[in-house]
């Protein structure tokens, strides 16, 4: 009877967090611990493991879905979605923690913009500074002034740069293209009209190609930077190099499925020999960066 008890009140959660692990236990613990620290009673926890390490000791709260291989990041958050019954999605990185206030501001969010189908919450570094996290469509573009991008840090101030990320420096919620998939939250309503998140992202850009399919279907995606969530970068990858790699792949298989072809294919042979040598510079460039360390430890 208490398990009857326990399924038939999970059908009145308001709160739906789905969490994807892959080789970062000690964030997804940290992410696990601050979900606690809200205090938040409407809510379950959907933790989706893509790593064949064992796993460690977990809150009984928290319901633990095994993938048999590392599925990548769209498809284990499907699996988690469809394993939840909260009307609102949480869709979070591992590398993320939230501050004690998080789901009372969503739930008013919500309830005070009809039209959003999908929000994005303000991310900050551990040291308080604010990620580029809100931004334009993906264009070409996109690859010269990425968030990380060696001229986004070089001119952080242009009138270019900031017409990339036009959110940042809103103090009230604002209509955006689209958010990063460290934090999201989605209607269920809209993720299931959507089919979920396109299980070709292996990796990367998942975010950006749901963000659009909720505005084809007539939602708004926003940006709410009243609402902080904290987030470290790369927590959930052992390889760089493999990182580049899908980062890369991704962006190309969002401009196959939503960017113009061009005759003969021509604009998308551009857009793969562009996106082949910024993956070239960005492994030249952090092969360089790692030498000084290998030759210390050579030492």
């Amino acid at each position: 009877m208490a398990a009857l008890a326990g399924r038939v009140a999970a059908l009145f959660v308001k709160f739906s967090v789905t969490i994807v692990n892959y080789a970062s236990w000690p964030f997804t613990l940290r992410c696990v611990k601050s979900l606690k620290a809200t205090g938040q009673k409407d809510l379950e926890v959907i933790l989706v493991d893509n790593d064949t390490v064992s796993v460690p000791e977990l809150p009984p709260w928290v319901r633990l879905l095994r993938m048999e291989e590392n599925a990548g990041f769209a498809k284990a958050q499907n699996r988690g979605a469809e394993a939840s019954t909260g009307d609102l999605i949480v869709i979070l990185n591992p590398d993320t923690t939230l501050k004690e206030e998080f789901f009372d501001k969503v739930e008013a969010f919500f309830e005070g913009h009809a039209d959003a189908g999908l929000m994005g919450p303000r991310l900050l570094d551990f040291s308080g500074e604010v990620q580029l996290s809100a931004r334009r469509e993906v264009t070409m573009i996109t690859g010269l002034l990425g968030r990380t991008s060696f001229l986004t840090r070089l001119f952080p101030e242009s009138s270019l740069v900031r017409s990339q990320f036009p959110a940042i420096n809103e103090s009230v919620p604002a209509p955006v293209d689209w958010v990063s998939g460290a934090c999201m939250v989605i209607r269920r309503e809209v993720f299931e009209s959507l089919g979920g998140f396109d299980e070709r992202f292996f990796m990367y850009f998942e975010d950006a190609d749901l963000c659009r399919r909720v505005r084809e279907a007539g939602w708004r995606v926003y940006h709410a930077p009243g609402i902080e969530v904290f987030h470290g970068v790369g927590g959930s990858s052992r390889s760089r190099p493999k990182a580049i790699w899908m980062l890369h792949k991704s962006a190309f298989l969002y401009h196959r499925k939503h960017g113009a072809h061009g005759p003969l294919n021509l604009y998308s042979a551009a857009v793969l020999l562009g996106l082949a040598a910024r993956a070239l510079v960005k492994l030249a460039s952090g092969y360089v960066t790692d030498l000084p360390a290998k030759r210390r430890s050579q030492v």
